[in-house]
Parts: structure tokens; sequence; C-alpha cells
């Protein structure tokens, strides 16, 4: 029979013997193709990544980044299709996005394409190259910007001026005046909004002064002057 201190001796090395196995577990050998298959991971991983971000910039310049040519050309689609949703986009957010500038853009084009002295296939490169472009009454006014995309690619764009409306009164009535857009199902028109101007076009008015009605119209040119809206007994 063993001895205490031989047992104890014995489960020792056990002890030690299973340690060892432990750390074999717990600290696996990486392999040579190991290696390999995790670079190939990573350069695919890079490859993806270059793909997707490549990818990202082209759909950035097909469909944000609008070039000086490709604005020729939507103007002049525009004005052939007498589209004035396709040229309103062609303008800034702030020009866009003003009150009835819908109405005007139409009006615009209409006007453009059925009374310019211009070839309707040149209006785009027209504008574009800074030159107005004659309608009926007014000759247009149109700024080309421009601004960076992503700090890599230039898009062009259309700006215009705002052209305010004063109301002058001759009528003598001395009563309130009404002012709302034919165009637009007779929405009123607010004395803000005629201060402010209007994106170029032509735009009817239905007039009230106390119990009488008049029919008026403007037509904004896009140059920032001031339209004299003269209200008299006679219309």
């Amino acid at each position: 029979m063993k001895s205490n201190k031989q047992q104890a001796s014995t489960d020792q090395k056990y002890v030690i013997s299973k340690s060892h196995d432990l750390d074999e577990v717990a600290t696996p050998r990486v392999t040579q193709k190991q290696k390999t298959n995790s670079k190939q991971s990573l350069i695919i991983a890079v490859i993806v990544a270059a793909v997707i971000i490549l990818g990202g910039f082209s759909f950035v310049k097909k469909r944000v980044v609008v070039s000086r040519d490709q604005l020729a050309s939507n103007i002049t689609k525009a004005v052939q299709n007498q589209d004035g949703k396709l040229f309103l986009k062609q303008f800034s957010k702030d020009d866009q996005n003003l009150k009835f500038s819908d109405i005007g853009s139409k009006s615009v084009v209409k006007d453009i394409h059925n009374h310019s002295r211009d070839s309707l296939s040149e209006v785009g490169r027209i504008i574009t190259d800074g030159q107005r472009v004659s309608g009926t009454e007014v000759k247009y006014h149109f700024s080309v910007e421009s601004k960076k995309v992503l700090g890599m690619f230039t898009s062009y764009y259309l700006t215009t001026r705002r052209t305010p409306v004063r109301v002058l009164d001759y009528t003598g009535s001395g009563g309130p005046v009404t002012i709302k857009l034919r165009d637009a199902d007779n929405q009123r028109v607010t004395k803000q909004l005629l201060n402010s101007g209007f994106f170029p076009g032509k735009y009817n008015f239905n007039v009230t002064l106390g119990d009488t009605q008049g029919n008026y119209w403007i037509w904004a040119a896009g140059d920032g002057e001031t339209i004299d809206l003269t209200l008299t007994s006679d219309d």
C-alpha cells in the first residue's frame, strides 16, 4: 500500500498534467491555412467596401449631379414639351418652394414655346450661357449657379429674382382690397406674398374692392423689379 506521502505526490503530478492539457486546449495553434483564409476574407471585405463606395459615387454623379450640358438639355426638353414641373426642377430649392412657383413655371414654358423668337432647340443653351429668352410680354431673367456635391462634383442649377407687386388703388372706393389667384382655384394672395415677390410667369388675379370685382394680371420677368398692379374703376 502507498504511503500518504506517495499518494499526495501522485495526485500533484496528475493535477499538473491536467493543467498542461487545459492550456493546450485553450490556446490552439493557428495554422498557415487559417492565416491565408483570414487574409483572403480581409481582401474580400476591402473589395466589397470599395465597390459600395464607388457605386455610391456613381449613383450621386448620375442622379444628383447636374452638368451644365445636362442643365441645358433639361431646360430645352421642358420648353419643347411645355413641362412646367421639369422646368421648375432645374431651379434652387428656395425658388421651387416659393408659393405659386408651379403656376409661374408652367406659364413660362408655355409662353416661350409659343412665342419665343429663339429656336426651341437652343433655348437651354441660351439660358445657360447667361442670355435672356423672350416671351410674349417680357424677357425672362435666369442665372446659372453651381454647388459642390460631396466636395468632388460640380452641379449646376438655375436661380431667379422674385418680383414684388405693389397694389395701387385708383378706384376711389377706399375699401379693403381682396386679391385671389384665379390660376390656383381662387386662393387668396396675402399682402406678405405680394411684397415678397413671385416666381417668373403670368399670374391672373380676381380683385375685389367692396362690392366691385375686376380681373387683372401681372407678368413677372425674374428681374426683381416691382410691378404696379393698378386698380381702376374702368376694369
